[in-house]
């Protein structure tokens, strides 16, 4: 009476599970779905929604110990905060999706921890620390075997950034060589919109080289890419960089122009990029020594860069800022600036230096003497480790040489003795082909002689006893008996000696036998189409023997009513079918003990020629043969060749 109930409760235990899962399913797709209404409020510029959701979906996925979905919220949020210039929040968020890629082993995402990481850096004026977590993500990158697109463009974004990164160091010539890499794996990807974004480093780098005439040339060409994909982010990037290389060039109209153009382009761009316009504006009028409309702009783009400009773009505006200030004789607030600008500089040259001397103290953590003494055995452990690489790789590298050699030549070795074994075996085959034919044409001789001349003589010296006086009708009788019988002989010449036949031509010779074996109750008939290539003496009496070899067996063996001999030339190639209507055999049966089927698969081997045999018991035989005469002068050349030299 208790198994209804238990029944009941696994039944219930399994629903309870089915919907457990459906309600887990739609809180995961929750997740994500919160995490792309936030990234399309981001994109629309409503902040405060943007940070509402993407809270809810942290805190879903954390909930929900959803490690995919925390990972692409840490990875896009932190992009959020990087906008909204909140950088520390930023580097916290960078490395929670670096811990938890790492807890998942997707190490294409830990690149992009370390990746974001970089930027906050950046941003932060940390240069060094930048660097070594953007080498991080580029090492991750190179150990991929085989890139995927995907791979490929992450590895453009990292080379990208770390032009940036170079740019803001000021190491100008580097920064745009890997501006310039970035720029041909966009190429390589036909990704014009990644083409484009790397366009923009390679601007800066060149404009920054005093390179002018490049840096406007490609700055056009980045224009022309932004406008070809509607994308008023890059076109803005493109204008006030074109405006900065004019203003640099002394072209002060054109640059205005150019700047105006981008001002035209703020509504329709997200916040963050009108301090970069109205610092194109003040550098400008400051150049022309306008120094009034030059201060109203360095006001507008101060007020809003403390809150939109990492700190290595903040050095740029002190700088600017305080030489305004002095030139307008606001000498206070020149100096007040130009503290701010050292104060931030000396700030990220020691950070630098600080970071570089914490390295060698790890490093080594010795006094200065002793630091020394293990340098210099640093070096020779590194000369004699180097040493020793290049003797392993030189003896590796020898070994290998004389390995190769010694394979070439025992391969080359072993392939002549094959092919004299092979060629050995052929000759053998051939042999045995002809001795074998020879055989079968001292048998069918031997028939003949039996069954059609003895039989005639035989037939005259019955006659001859059993004469009964009548001498004018033995003497005819004998006379045709005798006639028959030298027909015969005249027959079986031609066959054991068809050279005499081949004299006449191939098609002759062969019509002349087909003529000759005609017998009642099979029709047998021989068409020659077109002009028959010509061919050695030897590859005729091979083909003629072929022929009449198949058109014997037809008569003795498949009672056919009907035989058909055709031979056709096309240029060099020669067709020959033979075919009849007789009672066919069992191909298959035939491959296996037939010896007529071999010696002319041998006897085709030997011209080189292709053939298809194709019969059905009841149905009939077709034997096709074709062949290209240039081949079997080719082999002929060849083995003279070979006969020559051994």
């Amino acid at each position: 009476m208790t198994i209804k109930p238990l029944r009941f409760l696994g039944f219930a235990l399994l629903l309870l599970t089915y919907f457990t899962g459906q309600a887990l399913q739609r809180d995961t797709t929750d997740v994500y779905r919160l995490i792309d209404t936030a990234r399309e409020k981001h994109r629309q510029g409503f902040v405060d929604a943007a940070e509402y959701n993407f809270k809810r979906a942290g805190e879903l996925a954390d909930r929900l110990n959803f490690d995919r979905g925390m990972l692409m919220y840490a990875g896009h949020y932190c992009v959020f905060l990087y906008d909204q210039v909140r950088f520390e929040e930023a580097v916290a968020m960078a490395r929670v999706q670096l811990e938890v890629s790492t807890r998942l082993g997707d190490r294409r995402r830990m690149g992009y921890a370390h990746n974001n990481l970089s930027l906050q850096y950046q941003a932060q004026g940390k240069l060094q620390r930048a660097a070594e977590a953007l080498m991080k993500a580029l090492d991750i990158s190179s150990q991929t075997v085989r890139p995927t697109q995907q791979d490929l463009s992450d590895r453009r974004k990292y080379y990208n950034n770390l032009s940036s990164l170079l740019l803001d160091m000021k190491d100008i010539e580097k920064g745009r060589q890997y501006a310039l890499k970035a720029y041909e794996v966009a190429e390589t990807l036909k990704d014009t919109l990644a083409m484009g974004r790397s366009l923009v480093n390679v601007v800066v780098a060149e404009a920054m080289a005093k390179r002018l005439d490049e840096a406007e040339q490609h700055g056009l060409q980045l224009l022309a890419f932004s406008q070809s994909q509607n994308d008023v982010q890059m076109e803005l990037k493109a204008y006030n960089n074109l405006g900065d290389i004019y203003r640099m060039q002394r072209r002060f109209n054109l640059a205005q122009k150019t700047f105006k153009k981008a001002e035209r382009l703020l509504q329709r761009v997200p916040p963050g990029n009108e301090v970069y316009v109205m610092m194109g504006f003040s550098s400008t009028y400051k150049d022309q020594g306008d120094y009034d409309a030059a201060n109203k702009y360095y006001q507008r783009a101060f007020r809003l860069a403390e809150n939109e400009l990492a700190k290595p773009q903040l050095i740029e505006l002190y700088l600017s800022g305080a030489e305004i200030k002095e030139r307008m004789g606001f000498y206070k607030e020149a100096l007040r600036l130009r503290k701010e600008y050292e104060q931030i500089n000396d700030s990220l040259r020691n950070q630098e230096a600080h970071s570089t001397i914490q390295e060698l103290e790890v490093k080594y953590q010795t006094s200065e003497k002793e630091k020394a003494l293990a340098e210099r055995d640093l070096k020779i452990s590194e000369q004699r480790s180097k040493l020793e690489r290049m003797t392993k790789w030189i003896i590796i590298a020898t070994a290998l040489v004389i390995t190769l050699a010694i394979l070439l030549v025992s391969g080359r070795m072993i392939s002549q003795q094959k092919r004299k074994t092979a060629a050995s075996e052929q000759a053998n085959r051939l042999l045995e082909a002809q001795l074998k034919g020879e055989e079968n044409e001292r048998a069918r001789t031997a028939r003949e002689l039996h069954d059609g001349v003895a039989s005639i003589l035989s037939a005259a010296k019955l006659h001859i006893h059993a004469a009964d006086g009548n001498r004018a009708v033995l003497d005819t009788l004998i006379g045709e008996l005798i006639e028959t019988a030298v027909q015969e002989i005249r027959n079986i010449s031609h066959n054991l000696a068809p050279e005499t036949v081949l004299n006449d031509g191939f098609s002759q010779a062969v019509q002349e036998f087909c003529r000759r074996v005609n017998c009642p109750g099979l029709l047998l008939e021989c068409y020659v189409l077109g002009e028959l290539p010509e061919l050695e003496k030897k590859s005729e009496l091979m083909l003629y023997r072929v022929i009449q070899e198949a058109v014997t067996n037809t008569i003795n063996h498949a009672d056919a009513t009907e035989c058909i001999v055709q031979l056709v030339g096309n240029g060099t190639n020669l067709s020959i079918t033979i075919e009849d209507n007789g009672k066919g055999f069992d191909l298959q049966q035939l491959k296996k003990t037939g010896i007529g089927l071999q010696n002319l698969s041998s006897r085709m081997l030997l011209l080189r020629a292709d053939h298809e045999i194709h019969s059905t018991p009841e149905e009939g035989t077709s034997i096709y043969i074709e062949i290209d005469t240039t081949r079997i002068k080719q082999q002929l050349d060849t083995d003279r060749f070979a006969h020559f030299f051994g």
